[in-house]
């Protein structure tokens, strides 16, 4: 009976440890990605140009089987275009996301703590790692910026963090089950570019400032692979007068969140809407590497030797692989 007992605890300590693996870094999470976006335009005067402005805040997390946040990313597209008093502007504006700014961005010498817009950044993404939307909904804050409300997060974050919020929680509400694992890593990339529907104000009529963003929330496993997937797109849109008064355009819903209302079906050569073709690249990343991606025909022409991803994706994916590189790097 004695070694009954022995094989029991044996196969019960076997079993244990099983469900604690499986609970464990190989345990499968979802991948969420949200994007706030605002803008801020301003009509040019006698002081100095005007600008057309939009700051998008994305957020990218993984999300364990509790709810809990198990990674997070957290960057923001600010574009902003100057617009001279006769309404014309820079057409070939090249944009940077904050991240990619790091020290660029020149805020610490203002922060109250000396840390770089990244920094802080980083440091409420990390804060919020096993925590619940719940949670981060819950966290307090005060002061002209909006800044946490939180002993211990204050020392490293004082910056407004209120779309930080929003974006983290709205990633978690979103969040898939693609594939990805928790000691997968998480990359996030924001690609952005002057929208070539742009035009300067003319006899006809007023100018259009249009800043497309394309962000990437990417798991890889160690071998470089990406795991999971997920991509979205925002446009800001801004009439521009030949006097450089400067308006935007409605609020800015993000491509995936539009649906069949975006109404890109009719134009489409498979007859596919713009987030069905965009699902259909996420589910493409799987396997490949930001390489594999970033070698493949873009310009709307998803050939070889991309066959396979033509029959359900013929837009073009430049600016999805490069915010897959982007968020690689």
């Amino acid at each position: 009976t004695m070694k009954k007992v022995l094989a029991l605890v044996m196969v019960l300590a076997l079993a244990l440890s099983f469900v604690a693996c499986g609970g464990g870094s190989s345990a499968g999470v979802k991948t969420g990605l949200a994007i706030v976006s605002s803008t801020s335009p301003k009509d040019a005067s006698a002081d100095g140009a005007g600008v057309a402005q939009v700051d998008s805040t994305a957020a990218a997390v993984l999300v364990d089987a509790n709810g809990k946040i198990v990674a997070c990313k957290l960057d923001v597209a600010q574009n902003k275009v100057p617009v001279a008093a006769d309404g014309t502007f820079d057409m070939n504006l090249t944009f940077q996301s904050k991240q990619e700014l790091k020290e660029g961005y020149n805020m610490k010498g203002a922060s109250p703590i000396g840390k770089e817009w990244y920094e802080q950044a980083d440091a409420f993404a990390a804060y919020v790692i096993g925590k619940t939307a719940a949670e981060v909904e819950a966290i307090a804050v005060a002061g002209d910026h909006s800044g946490p409300d939180v002993a211990d997060l204050a020392a490293t974050c004082t910056m407004n963090v209120v779309d930080f919020k929003a974006a983290i929680v709205e990633a978690c509400n979103n969040a898939q089950d693609l594939g990805a694992k928790a000691d997968d890593t998480l990359g996030l990339g924001l690609s952005t570019e002057m929208s070539s529907s742009s035009k300067a104000p003319d006899a006809d009529g007023d100018g259009l400032v249009q800043a497309d963003t394309t962000y990437a929330a990417v798991t890889y496993g160690k071998d470089g692979k990406i795991t999971s997937a997920r991509v979205n797109a925002t446009q800001a849109k801004f009439d521009v007068t030949a006097e450089g008064k400067v308006t935007a355009k409605g609020d800015i819903v993000p491509k995936m969140e539009q649906k069949d209302a975006y109404n890109m079906k009719g134009a489409s050569p498979i007859g596919k809407e713009w987030f069905e073709q965009a699902g259909a690249f996420e589910a493409y990343a799987v396997g490949k590497t930001a390489a594999e991606l970033a070698a493949l025909p873009a310009g709307g022409h998803t050939t070889e030797p991309a066959a396979d991803l033509a029959a359900t994706c013929t837009m073009d994916i430049a600016a999805f692989t490069d915010a897959i590189s982007r968020a690689a790097a």
